[in-house]
């Protein structure tokens, strides 16, 4: 117990100055269980340690411990918080990494049930969100989802300086007036092609050349594929492989080119398994469906189209195999991405690339025209490469001020 104490202090020692996210603001709650779920790399345990440091540095009863930490191969949650409790009035124990601990749901359950002045925080992979319901967790415990940085949050860390958050409706009445403060930044086109390479792990910060920051995000796929997909939904070593072959067919592919199908058919696998492989990597993180705005099974059937999960992941890829990044498809995936990360709903749409809410979308560089679009209540052009937009062209950069 004093090995985790001791640990835990010298983490909270180590760690130097973070930006503050909005999002950080959502620990503060009056549940007892917390999970924070998200992608590998988008800084889950920063988040988790920086709450811990501004709001409970000095405070022994409160406690950071690694789900992976070798105190558990003789010890349970349980007897953890059972030392915690009497040893130290134990209050607030943060778990990371908590999908590496086994029959973790159990026992925050018992957790739950028995120690009714404990609060419980926990970090684990997206797809944590599957299985919430086992043991009744669903009443017991709230889930925060972790997107990576927006456009915003990238200008903010590298600038120093604060942006307004935009709303859809905001961005769709195109007033210029509003924007100002953002398009009076110097070379912000060239900041948001870096954000779109570079920009949406907070890691970015830690690697002096692109090519070290792939080399990061290559490491993030392997062990979301090697350690996360392996563990969770607990694969045999042999049939990992498949998930790095989805991801170069996807990265290579246009996104409406992409059906289960093909996917089955080239790499000889069974559809109903290939499904679920995809599934899984939607929901460890790695990859992002565009659904049907559809009900019933025409919903459930199958994606639309499916795309890597941010545009970092596709630049990534065409530094390991060498293959170009299509633009078209960045330009989509951050629409997706984006809208995605401020919770809103982005469906398929047969009228442009995509609709959320009462507005249709057509995806595309500035030559783009409006031939697809026309005559179409509510559709507007997202075009890249230009500053201002007008009464039917909107800028794609300024989806990156949504979150």
């Amino acid at each position: 117990m004093q090995t985790l104490i001791s640990g835990y202090q010298r983490i909270l020692r180590e760690l130097g100055s973070v930006y503050q996210r909005n999002i950080f603001k959502e620990l503060e709650s009056n549940h007892r269980i917390t999970g924070i779920v998200g992608p590998r790399g988008i800084g889950k345990t920063t988040y988790i340690i920086d709450y811990l440091k501004r709001n409970r540095k000095n405070d022994s009863r409160a406690l950071y411990v690694s789900a992976d930490d070798l105190y558990f191969a003789n010890n349970s949650l349980v007897d953890l918080v059972e030392q915690f409790v009497s040893q130290y009035d134990g209050r607030l124990l943060c778990i990371d990494e908590i999908h590496k601990y086994p029959n973790w749901s159990q026992e925050l359950k018992n957790i739950y049930d028995k120690y009714r002045k404990v609060k419980v925080i926990f970090s684990g992979s997206s797809s944590i969100d599957l299985i919430k319901e086992r043991y009744d967790l669903s009443r017991r415990a709230v889930l925060r989802h972790i997107s990576g940085l927006s456009f915003r949050e990238f200008l903010e860390i590298k600038l120093k300086r604060k942006y307004p958050i935009l709303t859809v409706d905001k961005i769709v009445q195109n007033k210029i007036a509003s924007f100002k403060e953002i398009i009076e930044t110097p070379k912000l086109l060239g900041f948001f092609k870096e954000y779109l390479q570079t920009g949406y792990y907070p890691v970015f910060t830690e690697h002096k050349t692109k090519r070290d920051f792939y080399e990061a995000l290559t490491g993030i796929i392997e062990k979301s594929v090697y350690s996360d997909i392996a563990l969770y939904y607990r694969l045999k070593t042999s049939s990992l492989p498949v998930f790095k072959k989805i991801l170069y067919f996807v990265h290579t592919s246009s996104p409406s080119s992409i059906n289960i199908n093909r996917i089955a058919k080239s790499l000889n696998k069974d559809y109903s398994d290939t499904a679920n492989y995809l599934g899984m990597m939607r929901d460890t993180g790695l990859l992002r469906f565009l659904m049907s705005d559809k009900t019933g099974h025409a919903l459930i059937r199958k994606p639309e189209k499916v795309y890597l999960n941010n545009t970092n992941l596709s630049y990534a890829l065409e530094n390991e195999i060498g293959k170009k990044v299509e633009k078209g498809a960045i330009r989509e995936l951050f629409v997706v991405s984006s809208l995605e990360s401020a919770r809103l709903k982005p469906f398929y749409s047969k009228a442009g690339d995509l609709k959320c809410g009462k507005y249709i979308f057509e995806v595309g560089g500035k030559n783009k025209s409006e031939s697809q679009i026309s005559g179409i209540k509510n559709a507007y052009l997202i075009l890249d490469d230009i500053i201002t937009g007008d009464a039917k062209r909107i800028p794609l950069y300024l989806f990156g001020f949504l979150y």
